[in-house]
């Protein structure tokens, strides 16, 4: 039997009064601070396509399908809005990148700056 290792990740949830009262927070190393401000966190509200394999007729659908995404605000373009889940050390890029047709998007929350 071989034995696996094992990193527990600590995750402290706050209210949005909570982030305005402590302030952003502190930086990790030099290079953090830079870009911590350049993405604002956002909560993007949308109305997806869905699948419901239990409709039988059109009167069982759902009336509405609304998703909220919530990560980095990296683009507010004119046709589509794009939310990243992670910023990559030393200026690599993004990572898990959601990008939202503007038409679909029922409102953006700027959750921090």
């Amino acid at each position: 039997m071989s034995a696996t290792a094992c990193t527990v990740a600590h995750v402290r949830v706050l209210r949005a009064d909570e982030v305005e009262r402590i302030g952003p927070p502190a930086a990790l190393d030099g290079r953090t601070e830079a870009w911590a401000f350049e993405y604002p966190l956002a909560l993007v509200e949308w109305h997806d396509a869905w699948f419901d394999h239990d409709q039988l007729t059109i009167e069982d659908r759902r009336s509405d399908y609304l998703v909220r995404t919530v990560g980095f605000l990296i683009d507010e373009g004119p046709s589509v809005v794009s939310v990243a889940q992670e910023l990559l050390p030393d200026g690599e890029g993004f990572r898990a990148i959601t990008h939202v047709p503007v038409a679909v998007i029922q409102r953006i929350v700027r959750l921090a700056h």
